[in-house]
């Protein structure tokens, strides 16, 4: 997920812009996480703590909003824009494809375990990286047969068109069984807190192609004269975005876990 010039440089306002993005992300799950404070701890009622009362109140007027719905997708759309961009810099996104595959494996085991020893609903499916990992590789394989940006543009924007047609940036959710995971995974249905079908978010990143090869052939910033800091943390998530997107979640249910069983909370 690097972004880089000839020189060796990062490209800042990727950067920038993606790590926004995550950041918004890691908001939008550790609102989750106190939406469903009562499904966590057995004995939410009892403890009856005033400032996780308010939390849990905040978190869920926050996740049941049209905001929260219209922001979630700009910054996905934001990200997979990005991400769509700088698979122009890489040499072997089929390679690069398979390693966030990997790695969204390793995030549906990890979140199994938890829900399983623990018994708390946070089993990811197919979630952002499950996405991303697929439609880079479709994004691949289309490009390598199709050279015309024309037509790539059209593809991209026709998947958009066929997600909002079926309302498949909302989807309504299935139960999880062999049956339905090919729904799930395309994006008919949904299943779990994180989940993003690949239809219609491959479009974004289609799209995201064609204005790399259109604004950034040459793989250089189109804002060169910037005064931020290299510790700027927006720079700092765009750089790592994929480490970020993928310890905050555990980290996050952690830190949440720990504070709340300080104050009487138990599972």
């Amino acid at each position: 997920m690097t972004t880089k010039t000839h020189q060796n440089k990062r490209i800042w306002e990727l950067d920038f812009l993606r790590g926004l993005a995550i950041i918004m992300m890691v908001f939008d799950h550790f609102m989750f996480d106190f939406a469903f404070f009562d499904n966590y701890f057995s004995n939410f009622r009892e403890v009856d703590n005033s400032f996780f009362n308010w939390m849990y109140e905040f978190a869920n007027m926050y996740w049941d909003s049209f905001l929260r719905f219209l922001g979630r997708e700009f910054f996905v759309l934001l990200f997979l824009i990005i991400s769509g961009i700088s698979f122009t810099f890489s040499k072997n996104n089929f390679k690069r494809g398979f390693k966030l595959l990997l790695v969204a494996l390793l995030i549906t085991f990890v979140t199994y375990m938890i829900e399983l020893l623990l018994g708390i609903r946070v089993l990811i499916v197919f979630g952002v990286i499950h996405m991303f990992a697929f439609s880079i590789i479709i994004t691949a394989l289309i490009r390598k047969f199709i050279k015309n940006e024309i037509i790539i543009l059209f593809i991209g924007m026709a998947i958009l068109t066929i997600g909002f047609i079926f309302g498949m940036f909302s989807p309504h959710f299935l139960p999880l069984n062999l049956s339905n995971l090919p729904k799930i995974i395309i994006g008919v249905g949904r299943y779990g807190a994180d989940h993003f079908g690949i239809v219609p978010y491959v479009g974004f990143i289609l799209i995201g192609t064609v204005i790399g090869n259109a604004f950034y052939k040459n793989k250089v910033s189109l804002l060169p004269k910037h005064n931020l800091s290299s510790n700027n943390i927006f720079l700092i998530a765009g750089r790592k975005s994929l480490l970020v997107y993928v310890l905050h979640q555990p980290l996050v249910l952690i830190f949440v876990s720990i504070i709340a069983y300080i104050f009487g909370y138990r599972f």
